[in-house]
């Protein structure tokens, strides 16, 4: 008999007690056994398929060594070639199937996935970076393996066909504050007030249970600050799944009656599936985001003439009530631009809205009296200013999407106009790192317990992070500039700036406990060590060939063994952190370590012969300059997308 799910899902000891095991009765929650026979039958056949896929291409591969024979020594040679190109062309199919698997996170399946998702930059990197023979021959699973990434999860109708009894009032309330001071920070759709008196009601009126909105919204975000709390170990909460089943048996409700609260119980899922570990694709974030969108025009948000006609309809009395609402709405609709972008970028796809079909101003911070009436900040912090910020970054990004990393209609002639899109982003976001200062970001007590002095919301660092990743988005290899030269001039400098400072942000807002421990952070870290890859290793491997006549494509100066490893070992640290919270093994750090491997073992080569005396770098020739410069095959691949 096998454990319970929930024991089985948080890999603790299951007594396999009926009808309820000993920590399921402990915590009060239902206690359900799933047959997972079928899962396992599932991934048995993937392994055979995928053996006689193996066994065909070993078939394959005898066929071509036996019709091109010679002397035995030349055969087993070739044959140890052939061998050392295969381990090598897994290695390179294991980091490109890792960005394709950390970036389809968001869409729940596999379909197509865009350059900005940074499967462009690992068919980059992997094509480049050769392991040794000893790295080669360890073993691998099979390319089926992702689907085993996450333990076998029962659909929401079968985890748990009970709704769980509420909270104590204490632990509800510490939730809420946790949601306001952290997740309402980034997305703040719901008005507080209102907000916080349905809590009051849920514990002082049963009658909650008769308003669906109020009863879905008031699960929701005991599930999002369950799920985001329960990162920093505080094994004592519930199940976020168990506060999401309970709330989710009111969404077809909800979604019935339409309108902005539809819109919004559509943004509570949103950030759930961002913070939650749950593979539920028949429910993507890719979709939902979609369909919130279309809602958005549906409601005609995108137009500022609703919000116009929505204040002239309402009387004196209650022209507050009015504000409050157009403001949730604006709220609301920026919230989805912001969510767009996020996903749209991490899976490298179009966007779903675009600035040219909007007309309607971002929120103003004269309206934070009313909107968030009852929190605690000092008078100089504007949590509105905040989610403009931000929004105004994930617009920035957006652009660099369209101008970049989209290959519609795009000839080799646009890349003149491409570098000019480059640098009028590149424009854009140095004035939006600038601004940043401007929203008087509270000085941060590390000793603080409480959740909400941690949120990287409020961390000055954090929008330094979303600046260095966005210049590495914005200066990586992209479809737009595959016709330019791959060494332009300080474009290799800015993105091993980049890559380090990022890395150092992050092991520092992970060491601090500021981090976000989502599936999006992960692919972010995971982007910023590949860029750290790809930097570091194409100057070595071009200090190697003797190609630094042009010293302006290359780094200004030659990393050292030392700070090469501390920056890996942090970022490797950083990955197995986030990876560690969440229902996934560490395949990315193992991806992670063996590039670097690879990355050393350049740079070691490079700095024995510097100590040696021998010479590191000589003039090219006409005809090994111009050799050094032509398209590699793996840039060719980028310009395919």
């Amino acid at each position: 008999m096998h454990a319970c799910d929930r024991c089985h899902r948080r890999k603790s000891k299951c007594d396999k007690a009926l009808p309820a095991c000993g920590p399921c009765r402990k915590a009060g929650v239902a206690c359900k056994y799933v047959d997972r026979t079928k899962g396992h039958q599932q991934l048995l056949e993937k392994l055979q398929r995928r053996l006689k896929h193996v066994e065909a291409t070993n078939r394959s591969l005898a066929a071509k060594l036996a019709s091109h024979a010679s002397p035995l020594a030349q055969s087993e040679t070739s044959g140890d070639e052939a061998t050392s190109r295969l381990h090598e062309t897994e290695d390179e199919n294991d980091v490109i199937e890792e960005v394709t698997f950390l970036s389809s996170g968001a869409g729940g399946e596999q379909h197509f996935l865009g350059s900005a998702s940074g499967v462009f930059l690992a068919s980059l990197v992997s094509a480049t970076m050769v392991s040794s023979p000893s790295q080669g021959t360890q073993e691998r699973g099979p390319r089926g393996r992702r689907s085993s990434r996450f333990p076998p999860v029962p659909l929401l109708t079968t985890a748990s066909s009970e709704a769980s009894a509420l909270p104590s009032e204490q632990v509800a309330r510490n939730l809420h504050r946790a949601y306001f001071e952290h997740d309402h920070l980034c997305y703040p759709f719901l008005h507080r007030e209102s907000t916080l008196c349905a809590l009051d009601q849920a514990y002082q009126d049963p009658s909650l249970e008769q308003d669906a909105f109020a009863s879905f919204a008031f699960g929701m975000i005991l599930a999002i600050a369950t799920a985001s709390v329960h990162k920093f170990n505080i094994e004592a909460l519930p199940d976020a799944e168990a506060y999401q089943i309970r709330a989710t048996q009111r969404l077809n409700e909800v979604m019935r009656d339409g309108g902005i609260q539809a819109l919004q119980a559509l943004l509570l899922l949103c950030q759930y599936r961002m913070t939650n570990s749950i593979q539920d694709t028949s429910t993507s974030l890719w979709h939902i985001v979609g369909v919130a969108s279309r809602m958005c025009f549906e409601l005609g948000l995108h137009r500022e003439q609703t919000y116009r006609a929505a204040e002239t309809t309402d009387t004196s009395d209650n022209s507050s009530n009015a504000t409050i609402l157009c403001e949730v709405r604006r709220r609301c609709f920026w919230c989805v631009v912001a969510m767009d972008r996020i996903v749209s970028i991490t899976l490298g796809r179009p966007l779903a809205i675009h600035l040219q079909d909007v007309e309607v101003a971002l929120p103003d911070s004269i309206h934070d009296t009313c909107f968030d009436r009852g929190n605690i900040d000092s008078p100089s912090f504007s949590r509105t200013a905040l989610f403009v910020h931000i929004v105004r970054y994930r617009i920035i990004c957006g652009d660099i999407l369209s101008a970049l990393h989209n290959t519609s209609n795009r000839t080799q002639s646009d890349a003149t106009s491409a570098l000019a899109a480059r640098e009028k982003l590149a424009n854009d976001l140095a004035q939006w790192q600038h601004e940043t200062a401007a929203l008087s970001l509270p000085e941060i007590d590390l000793s603080n317990p409480l959740l909400g002095g941690q949120s990287s919301y409020r961390a000055r660092e954090w929008y330094e992070l979303l600046y260095y990743n966005a210049l590495l988005m914005l200066y990586r290899p992209s479809p737009a500039l595959s016709s330019a030269s791959p060494h332009d001039a300080g474009v290799l400098q800015t993105i091993f700036v980049a890559a380090k400072q990022a890395i150092t942000l992050y092991s520092h807002l992970h060491r601090s406990r500021r981090i976000n421990y989502t599936w999006i952070t992960l692919h972010s870290v995971f982007m910023a060590g590949l860029s750290y890859v790809y930097a570091v290793g194409r100057h070595f491997r071009a200090r190697k060939r003797r190609t630094a006549a042009s010293t302006s494509s290359l780094l200004q100066s030659d990393p050292t063994i030392i700070e090469i490893v501390h920056d890996s070992r942090a970022c490797s640290n950083v990955l197995v952190g986030i990876s560690e919270r969440w229902n996934v093994t560490k395949h990315c750090h193992d991806v992670f370590n063996r590039l670097t491997d690879a990355m050393l073992a350049d740079a070691i080569e490079y700095h024995s012969h510097s100590a040696a005396g021998q010479p590191t770098s000589a003039a090219l020739r006409p005809d090994e300059c111009s050799k050094d410069m032509e398209t590699t095959p793996s840039d060719a691949y980028f310009m395919i997308g």
